[in-house]
Parts: C-alpha cells; sequence; structure tokens
C-alpha cells in the first residue's frame, strides 16, 4: 500500500517516454501521491532522485521485463553496511541518523576494511580504490557509481561489494498480467513482499 503524503515517488521505467505512459496509468492508483517519471538511466543520474521506486517494466515480453528488474536489482538495490559500520559513518559525516533503518538488506563487512567513498564514483576513483586493501566500499547512493554495467562486472570480479547509506525502497512492481503471473521467475530479484500492480 503507498499512503498519499508529500513525499515523491520516482516512477522507473526503461526509457522516458515508458515512464511517462506508466506515470498516466499509475495515476489513480497513486492519487494523492506525487510521483514524478524516470528512465533507469536519468533516475541513477540525478543525486536527487526519490528513495522511493515504483518499477515499470516495458511489458514487450517477460525476458525483457525481467533483464529490466534483474538490471535494477544490479544497479540500484544495493544494501546498508553494517549497523555498527553505519554508525560510525553517521557519526564521521553528522547529517545521517545514527541509527540505521531497521528494514532492509546488509552487505556485511567482515575482517576488511571498509571504504567510505562520497561524491562521484567514476573509472579513475574505482581503479584508484582498487590498489588499497578493501573491498566493501561504500557510497551515499547507488546513483553516485557512475560506471557502465562492464566496469561494474569487472569490480564484482575483483570481489567489490558495493554498500549504500541511502538505499531504494522498492514500492511496487507495476506490469502487466504476464507479468504477473511470472512472479516465481523474478521474485528473488527485489525485496520479499513487493507488491505487483497490474497496469495494461
Amino acid at each position: 500500500m503507498i499512503l498519499p503524503g508529500k513525499t515523491v515517488v520516482a516512477v522507473v521505467a526503461p526509457t522516458q517516454a515508458l515512464a511517462r505512459t506508466s506515470a498516466a496509468l499509475l495515476a489513480v492508483r497513486m492519487r494523492g501521491v506525487p510521483h514524478r517519471p524516470f528512465s533507469l538511466a536519468a533516475y541513477l543520474g540525478r543525486a536527487s532522485a526519490p528513495s522511493r521506486v515504483v518499477l515499470c517494466p516495458a511489458g514487450r515480453s517477460l525476458a525483457g521485463d525481467v533483464a529490466f528488474l534483474r538490471e535494477v536489482r544490479d544497479r540500484a538495490l544495493w544494501g546498508m553496511p553494517d549497523p555498527i559500520v553505519y554508525s560510525a559513518i553517521a557519526g564521521l559525516l553528522g547529517y545521517l541518523s545514527e541509527d540505521p533503518p531497521p528494514r532492509g538488506p546488509r552487505v556485511r563487512a567482515g575482517r576488511g576494511p571498509a571504504l567510505l567513498m562520497e561524491g562521484a564514483v567514476g573509472w579513475k576513483r574505482a581503479k584508484a580504490a582498487l590498489s588499497g586493501s578493501s573491498r566493501l566500499w561504500i557510497v551515499e547512493r547507488a546513483g553516485s557509481v557512475t560506471l557502465p554495467a562492464g566496469r561494474l562486472e569487472r569490480l564484482r570480479a575483483g570481489g567489490v561489494r558495493w554498500a549504500v547509506l541511502e538505499p531504494v525502497t522498492v514500492v511496487a512492481v507495476a506490469g502487466n498480467r504476464r507479468l504477473a503471473r511470472a512472479r516465481p521467475r523474478w521474485k528473488h530479484l527485489l525485496p520479499a513482499r513487493t507488491p505487483v500492480w497490474v497496469i495494461p
């Protein structure tokens, strides 16, 4: 359920045109909730993008819809660091609540050090960070990382794990009936009990 309020919700689709169409189709369901359409690329590229999202696959094929949800998972749905690590960072930065949100996936620090990377992270910074011993890299939000998929995969292969201080919350997946019926094929990509809204 999504409650009316002032917090903006991002309607995220593979393209900006599809995001606008989806936002129009969801207007009745989201009445009273301010929302804005974004392509996934635009969403990740905007530092001020809302943290709550409704995901809207294109609906052209089930394989394409699942691929979109997988891309969102890999690129935007990153977990938070352990509560102890989060609280330590919050104490240093001063603008975060020292108590982390109670829900959401965690990325465990393990025995090695964690690296906090403020601001944008491009390939030059990432490559320099690889020379250090930390393989848990913590950024403010997933959109802070401006690396293409190939280089993200290269870093993953090198043992890099990402964590975020401001995680994305999936409000719902909005898709056609075919996607809803195929939930067993993609439910592992998103948080448990993510609602599915059926739209034309």
